[in-house]
């Protein structure tokens, strides 16, 4: 089976977030989108500490910290979109051939042949297909250029020769 792609920066944002809600590390699944409410509670505890107490340069840096867990979800985006824009291997066009060995992908300054063995999780949500090779590697193949057949044939690939 042979499928053309490309993988868009939205692409990527939304595999970065599956991966996030799906990992298997307890940290990053729910730790992580919990710190911007525990950096609003912080906020909110220094702002009533001020109106009760009075302001005092004493609590400037007790600002910082809240601050900085508000500001983790546009400093994630900010950072996957940065990965996106420096990764040359993700733009452009790309290719995939899957068949019951592995999958051979392909782009302008790449090519590799992956053997089903090393892939150990897939995920699948609405927009796209990841094929982890290791808790923090993986492959995207995005669903939005993918017609009907072609979804359904990789998916059979997929659950057949990967454990999910």
């Amino acid at each position: 089976m042979h499928i053309d792609y490309e993988i868009s920066e939205q692409d990527f944002s939304f595999a970065q977030r599956l991966a996030i809600r799906k990992s298997p590390l307890f940290f990053v699944r729910r730790t992580l989108p919990a710190l911007p409410w525990f950096g609003l509670a912080l906020l909110l505890f220094i702002i009533y500490a001020v109106f009760d107490r009075g302001f005092s340069t004493d609590l400037l840096p007790g600002f910082v910290v809240p601050l900085l867990l508000l500001s983790l979800p546009l400093l994630t985006r900010r950072n996957i979109r940065k990965a996106y824009k420096t990764s040359v291997n993700l733009q452009g066009p790309l290719s995939l051939d899957v068949d019951d060995t592995g999958m051979h992908f392909q782009g302008r300054t790449f090519s590799s042949r992956i053997d089903w063995a090393h892939f150990s999780r897939l995920i699948e949500d609405q927009h796209s297909f990841l094929m982890f090779q290791s808790p923090n590697v993986f492959n995207i193949i995005p669903k939005r250029q993918l017609n009907e057949e072609q979804i359904a044939a990789l998916r059979d690939y997929l659950t057949r020769h990967i454990a999910s």
